[in-house]
């Protein structure tokens, strides 16, 4: 019998991207440690896992991987008007929040890759929330939570500012993120001030400019 010398076809795309891609990412991840904005393991392999650039079809690798924001949506007048955050300050939000497994943790502000970063801090037994006032931005990141396997984060629709009570867990939020542009009004924590519990608004996280607000009192510079 005489062996066919045919290669098969080829069923799945190459690696070459794919490897590039995580190359990348590791070389990120120590970047951050490096710097100082990684600083635990569980925030260091969150980084290392959640592929950013499927967050950001169409963008470079490079670009994708770089430590800096990632444009996603831009306005009539070219203004950019939604990104991927850059990684150093999501690293430094993460790290500050000291999110522990089982965790339950609400994200003001969806463009899917820091609600999947979220979903590894939790775990299986945690509970990630991401919700934007936007339509196009919650039906973009559903889309790429769903292909990148983290479909467990519930993405909502809806003004943070009157958070629907169903959404509101047990006993509150564990944390809160806000990966959105915010302002100085937002600081009022109290309970029912647009923050569903004492406990989350003292462990709620809100860049302002180049300032990470880490709680009432709380504030670290960049």
């Amino acid at each position: 019998m005489t062996r066919s010398t045919e290669r098969p076809a080829v069923t799945t795309p190459p690696t070459t991207d794919l490897d590039d891609a995580t190359a990348l990412r590791h070389q990120l991840a120590d970047q951050l440690a490096a710097a100082g904005h990684t600083r635990t393991p569980s925030v260091d392999h969150a980084l290392r896992t959640v592929p950013r650039h499927a967050f950001a079809p169409g963008v470079p690798h490079p670009a994708a991987y770089a430590n800096d924001i990632v444009p996603t949506r831009h306005g009539d007048n070219g203004m950019i008007t939604s990104s991927v955050s850059a990684p150093w300050l999501q690293a430094d939000m993460l790290e500050s929040a000291r999110i522990q497994p089982g965790h339950s943790v609400l994200e003001i502000g969806s463009g899917g890759y820091n609600a999947a970063l979220l979903c590894e801090l939790v775990g299986p037994t945690g509970q990630v929330t991401t919700l934007d006032i936007d339509p196009a931005v919650t039906d973009r990141a559903t889309r790429f939570l769903s292909q990148t396997g983290y479909d467990q984060v519930r993405v909502v629709t809806a003004d943070a500012e009157h958070l629907p009570a169903e959404m509101v867990p047990d006993g509150g939020f564990d944390a809160i993120m806000v990966t959105v542009d915010t302002w100085e009004p937002a600081l009022d924590r109290r309970p029912g001030r647009g923050w569903p519990s004492r406990r989350a608004a003292a462990s709620a996280r809100l860049p302002l400019g180049h300032r990470l607000h880490q709680g009432p009192g709380g504030t670290t510079q960049r």
